[in-house]
């Protein structure tokens, strides 16, 4: 997610790049098999990735370390799942959420039945939101402090040396998965023994601290609307499957917008306007994950695909109907896809503002060869744009370029019109002013937001939002843009961040972006451990006066 027009404009999700249908690969692999694969996975990182070298110790220290991968591969081979997690975890302390080796894991896949028991994540925390076991029967809102005597720290820190994550959030966010599994939990507690149960020792909203150990058995329904201490919601909003929809709050003066992902129709546009990859294969993926039949017809598909733009207009033109004057934007659980898809709601809101804002973001990319690949590029092609262009160049930028707002959203937005984008006549009609700004402005966050999620959550605080929630996996300073892979031999796809993002230039070693009001687990409390307590948190400080008017910078 670099801001140069390449890169900010055809930011696309992982999910859609990680295609999930590969050419066979050989069931088991032989040491030159796993031996091949390893080297060119390795070569990929090094010739890829921005900096592969300083999480692993530097070039030294990642050249041994992928000696001893080479080293540990048996001389009789293994098999895909046995290489992939040899890759996976070779690659966990790089610290990264967009450098990921997919397909089946051996050590990290679990088919079997889980644990009725769903855990929620505060800023200092988990505690139980909902369960069927009648062990945990009337414990809802009880926090987890230990599980068969290993702290909830202790297991964070076992993760972290696992699994690739980018700070202490996303390891929470993981660690909710492995607690509900005995073949999961035992990566983190080897010896565990199935047949004993597990103990978590809690403490209640009371105070008390008690233990309670858990048979791995039993039958409950998967169906947690089934469950005996159900997951509690609010009644004040009424809610939607929809991924964009929103919604005007009880206390007449506030209204929600719900955005639970950033890749909308505008995203899959940005795929066929920017030829990035193949539309009918992204729109075939679409329309197989919700089960619907997909129309022959290209714009019909795109048609059949919910816009974020018009739901974001609507709402802005029925708040300045109703001159309502604070917006919630919900990106709580948005993983992410393309962030151009967003900066047009922003424009939106603010106009010539947004250009205007003064933000110290610096960016870098790696032309490699994995990223023409990614862009249906050549070098022949980049030269004809850059005459000096070559493979592995690193790209630096800062800002948009121009050197006044009026010429960074003309530059901006012509090139949304130059690409004929759905949205940008009604852009450039605006011709700088915001549709509507509403007086406050709040952005819904937990650990779930990332990527591109992450990216407008916090183009939006640098605009004047304030951000009520829990802390999001994602590192404002972060390696970004997925770029995908499929190994030569294994077919093991995956993907390598070919770009980076500080958000915090100052703080390089910031991991962790502070929401300006933390939901801890005294606020679960105060809100009766309702799944929509930052919700109603934020409503709360609207209506006390505790969140000021957005900033103006122009």
């Amino acid at each position: 997610m670099i801001p140069s027009s390449r890169a900010l404009l055809l930011q696309v999700v992982i999910a859609l790049f990680v295609c999930p249908l590969f050419a066979q690969a050989p069931e088991h692999l032989t040491h030159d098999q796993a031996f091949q694969d390893a080297r060119e996975f390795v070569h990929l990182l090094e010739t890829a990735h921005p900096d592969p070298y300083s999480n692993l110790g530097g070039k030294v220290a990642f050249e041994r370390k992928a000696e001893d991968l080479y080293k540990a591969i048996p001389a009789e081979g293994l098999d895909v799942p046995g290489l992939r997690d040899r890759l996976a975890a070779f690659i966990a302390p790089l610290h990264d959420g967009h450098t990921r080796v997919g397909g089946r894991s051996d050590k990290w896949s679990d088919d079997s039945p889980k644990l009725t028991v769903e855990f929620q994540i505060a800023s200092d925390g988990l505690l139980i939101s909902a369960s069927d076991l009648p062990e945990l029967k009337g414990l809802r809102g009880s926090r987890l402090l230990a599980v068969n005597g290993i702290t909830v720290d202790q297991l964070l820190e076992r993760m972290s040396q696992q699994v690739a994550t980018e700070n202490q959030y996303g390891t929470y966010v993981g660690l909710t998965i492995v607690l509900r599994s005995s073949k999961l939990l035992s990566n983190l507690i080897p010896g565990l023994d199935r047949a004993s149960g597990v103990t978590y020792t809690l403490q209640t909203p009371a105070g008390q601290r008690i233990e309670r150990k858990i048979s791995w058995g039993g039958t409950h329904p998967e169906d947690s609307q089934k469950w005996v201490d159900q997951s509690l919601y609010w009644p004040g909003l009424k809610r939607s499957e929809d991924p964009f929809y929103y919604r005007f709050l009880p206390d007449g003066k506030t209204a929600y917008f719900r955005v639970a992902n950033m890749m909308p129709r505008e995203g899959y546009e940005i795929v066929e306007k920017y030829h990035v990859g193949n539309l009918k294969e992204f729109l075939a993926e679409y329309y197989k994950r919700h089960n619907r039949p997909m129309p022959a017809d290209t714009a019909a598909a795109l048609a059949g695909i919910p816009s974020l733009f018009e739901q974001g207009t609507n709402l802005l033109n029925e708040m300045k109907r109703r001159n309502t004057p604070n917006l919630i934007v919900d990106l709580r659980g948005n993983g992410g896809g393309s962030t151009p898809t967003f900066i047009p709601f922003i424009y939106q809101l603010f106009g010539d503002t947004y250009f205007a804002r003064a933000t110290g973001a610096q960016f870098v990319q790696v032309k490699s060869e994995l990223y023409l690949q990614k862009y249906n590029s050549t070098v022949a092609e980049e030269r004809k744009k850059d005459p000096n262009f070559e493979v592995g160049e690193y790209e630096f930028t800062s800002s948009y370029e121009g050197k006044t707002t009026e010429e960074k959203r003309i530059k901006r937005i012509s090139d949304f019109s130059e690409h004929h984008m759905s949205f940008a006549p009604a852009l450039e009609a605006m011709n700088g002013k915001p549709l509507y700004t509403p007086k406050r402005l709040v952005v819904l966050c937990d650990p779930g937001v990332f990527s591109a999620a992450f990216q407008a959550m916090f183009y939006l605080h640098d605009v004047g939002a304030v951000v009520v929630g829990v802390p999001s996996a994602q590192s404002p300073n972060a390696f970004m843009e997925a770029t995908p892979f499929t190994l030569t031999i294994s077919k093991i796809p995956g993907s390598i961040s070919n770009g980076m993002q500080m958000f915090m230039p100052d703080n390089p070693r910031a991991n962790i972006f502070h929401p300006d009001f933390e939901v801890t687990y005294s606020t679960y409390k105060k809100y009766g451990f309702d799944d929509e307590t930052a919700l109603r948190y934020a409503v709360d400080l609207l209506a006390a006066g505790k969140i000021a008017t957005p900033a103006k910078t122009e």
